[in-house]
C-alpha cells in the first residue's frame, strides 16, 4: 500500500458522500466534497511520480476512481434532470467502453492502459461543466455547452479507440 494508492481509496471512498449529498440537492456540500476528490487525484499522480511509487494497483485503481466519481455526479444530474438523458449516456458510456476496453488489455496481454492527452484533456472539460451544471443548471439554459461536451466525448473516444487498437496491434 503505496502513500498515491491510499489517496485513490480516499477518492473512492468520497464517492458515496457524494451522490447522497448530490441526490439530496446538497450541492455546496457536494462540491466541497468534489473538491477534495480532484485534491486527491492530483496528489496521487504527482506523488506516485515523485515518491518513485508508481505501481500496478494505482495504475488499476486510479481510472477506476475517476470514471466511477464522474459516473455518480452525472447520474445525479441525469436523474436531477440537470443534464439531458443522451448526454449522460454518452459521458457514462465513454467511461464504461473505456474501462472494459482497458479490461480487456489487462485480462488477454497483461497490458496496463495509460491515460493520454486527450483523456486527461476531455476529463477536465467535462469536469468543469458538470461543476457550472451542478449549480446554474436551474438558472441559465445551456443546450450550447451540452453539445460542445458531447462533441468533446465523442471525439475523445474516437481518439481513445484508435489509441487502444494501436497499442493492442503492437502487443500482437
Amino acid at each position: 500500500m503505496t502513500v498515491p494508492n491510499i489517496f485513490t481509496i480516499i477518492r473512492l471512498a468520497l464517492i458515496l458522500p457524494i451522490l447522497f449529498f448530490l441526490l439530496t440537492q446538497n450541492n455546496y456540500i457536494a462540491l466541497i466534497f468534489i473538491l477534495i476528490a480532484w485534491i486527491t487525484d492530483l496528489l496521487d499522480g504527482y506523488l506516485a511520480r515523485k515518491l518513485n511509487q508508481v505501481s500496478a494497483l494505482g495504475k488499476m485503481l486510479d481510472p477506476i476512481a475517476d470514471k466511477l466519481l464522474v459516473s455518480v455526479i452525472v447520474l445525479s444530474l441525469t436523474i436531477s434532470q440537470a443534464i439531458p438523458l443522451y448526454l449522460g449516456i454518452a459521458i457514462i458510456g465513454r467511461d464504461v467502453v473505456i474501462l472494459i476496453a482497458g479490461l480487456f488489455a489487462w485480462l488477454k496481454y497483461k497490458h496496463l492502459m495509460q491515460s493520454n492527452w486527450i483523456g486527461k484533456l476531455s476529463a477536465f472539460f467535462i469536469g468543469c461543466f458538470l461543476i457550472i451544471i451542478l449549480f446554474y443548471h436551474n438558472k441559465v439554459s445551456f443546450v450550447f455547452l451540452y453539445y460542445i461536451i458531447l462533441f468533446v466525448v465523442v471525439i475523445s473516444f474516437i481518439l481513445y479507440s484508435n489509441y487502444y487498437v494501436k497499442t493492442i496491434k503492437s502487443l500482437k
